[in-house]
């Protein structure tokens, strides 16, 4: 298959058939972007993903979400009713060439269409089969179905999340999704390794519960050595050293998990004037911060840092060897002149309206690339299923008459 790669990547070679749902489909990009073959099948018509928002303006109906333009990159794309007899049987074909398939369905709902990992991997023994849903394929809540916000708030996150003196809260995006799918990555490729040892595939079974609860920090060991929840803490990071305040032009992050970082803060605070009774010998100790002067020391901080810019503040502090930085925005993110000159975003040829964010890391040799943009509805129908599969173009039309492609 040609695929437009100039050099070979970490996955080059590697096919995968992503039938995952919005829990999944950031795992498919990531695997799609490091070089393998990621086939997208979509129902006939299109993915409800697709109407998603927020979209392109001027762009064409079902191709112009900027939800899919993102999740999918370099991934190809086809259509299938996956339902239907005729559609098994593709699927079954198309599995038997691939070393990775990708779903999001309810346990037990693909194999009561002959199309499971038990199945599958009959006629494939290599196959790596990542099942994503809710609440994994066993236990008692195996078939309770789940949202974003269901796995962010019963994987336990959620509780620590907000004020102390408010309810719980949801952070922005889809953060229990994009955690299940990198999950499910890692997985996988630990999957393909094992696999290169042992010619054997395996079912990865990934729950978005568990996949939330390993990302709590803190939280259970704390609950583990106390016996007490952990508390919600506003602006602050849970171990409160860390906290973010606002200032002149917006909000910025200071870190005092050193005696070094409190004193020369407290000191900074001084030369101006504005540190009330920091200097004072009880405030010495760093833990205070974690004490009953908290609400005392917060009020002063503030008072103090909204009396300087964003850019005073992270320039002192970094100029003194602390981790300080400005809260940015996303418009500023865009902008940001380190994030461009490491080659972090990319404009995809021909295109002059959308920018790309990239790979959080850099690898010394090939990587991960923007090849493509996301497919448009089976645009590759004729390239997996004639020139690949095997079927001629009359079977392939008779398949889209009957609305199995």
């Amino acid at each position: 298959m040609e695929t437009g790669k100039e050099n070979p990547q970490p996955l080059t070679g590697v096919r995968v058939l992503d039938l995952s749902g919005d829990l999944g489909v950031y795992c498919g990009k990531l695997l799609a972007d490091i070089g393998a073959d990621v086939i997208k099948v979509e129902p006939p018509g299109g993915d409800p993903m697709r109407g998603t928002g927020p979209f392109v303006e001027s762009a064409t109906p079902l191709e112009n979400s900027l939800h899919w333009l993102h999740y999918n990159t370099n991934k190809r794309g086809i259509t299938l009713d996956i339902a239907s007899d005729s559609g098994v049987v593709l699927l079954q074909g198309l599995a038997a060439t691939a070393d990775v398939l990708v779903e999001t369905f309810q346990p037990g709902y693909l194999g009561s269409l002959g199309l499971g990992y038990e199945h599958l991997s009959e006629a494939n023994a290599g196959l790596v089969y990542a099942s994503l849903t809710p609440f994994g394929q066993t236990g008692p809540y195996r078939g309770y179905k789940g949202s974003d916000l269901t796995g962010f708030a019963m994987g336990g996150y959620m509780y620590v999340t907000g004020w102390p003196d408010t309810p719980p809260n949801k952070l922005w995006g889809l953060q229990a999704y994009q955690t299940t799918s990198n999950r499910a990555f890692i997985g996988i490729l630990i999957a393909l390794y094992h696999r290169l040892a042992t010619g054997e595939g395996q079912h990865v079974d990934v729950s978005m519960q568990e996949a939330v609860t390993t990302t709590t920090e803190h939280v259970n060991t704390a609950y583990n050595y106390t016996g007490q929840n952990a508390v919600r803490c506003g602006f602050r990071h849970g171990g409160q050293f860390v906290a973010t305040w606002q200032c002149k032009d917006g909000y910025v992050s200071i870190t005092t998990n050193t005696a070094k970082a409190w004193n020369d803060l407290r000191a900074w605070m001084d030369g101006d004037g504005m540190a009330g009774d920091l200097m004072d010998e009880q405030y010495n100790d760093r833990f205070i911060l974690r004490g009953e002067h908290g609400a005392h020391i917060e009020e002063l901080v503030e008072a103090w840092t909204l009396t300087h810019t964003r850019q005073e503040i992270t320039d002192w502090g970094q100029a003194n060897h602390h981790p300080w930085g400005p809260v940015t925005t996303a418009a500023e993110l865009l902008d940001n002149e380190q994030l461009w000159a490491r080659g972090f975003y990319s404009i995809p040829a021909g295109e002059d309206k959308l920018v790309y964010p990239g790979a959080p890391y850099k690898l010394s040799e090939s990587g991960w690339q923007l090849v493509s943009q996301a497919p448009q509805v089976g645009q590759h129908n004729s390239q997996v299923y004639c020139e690949e599969l095997g079927l001629s173009a009359d079977e392939l039309q008779d398949l889209i008459t009957a609305g199995v492609v």
